[in-house]
C-alpha cells in the first residue's frame, strides 16, 4: 500500500494523510503545514532558510535532510 504524502510549505517535512493544517488564502492558493508552529511562523513572515530545523536551511548548509 502506497500512502500519498505531501510537503509542508514552510518546513519541507512530509505530511501523511489525515495530518497537518490546510490554509486557503483569499486568492484560492492552498498552503499545507505540518503543525501550528509552521503555520504561525509562515503568517509572521519568518524565513525558513534562517531556522535550523527546516529543510531549506539544511539544504543551504549542506546538512543531511531529515
Amino acid at each position: 500500500m502506497v500512502l500519498k504524502t505531501e510537503l509542508c510549505r514552510f518546513s519541507g517535512a512530509k505530511i501523511y494523510p489525515g495530518r497537518g493544517i490546510r490554509f486557503i488564502r483569499s486568492d484560492s492558493q492552498v498552503f499545507l503545514f505540518v503543525n501550528s508552529k509552521c503555520k504561525r511562523y509562515f503568517h509572521n513572515r519568518l524565513k525558513p532558510s534562517k531556522l535550523t530545523w527546516t529543510a531549506m536551511y539544511r539544504k543551504q548548509h549542506k546538512k543531511v535532510i531529515i
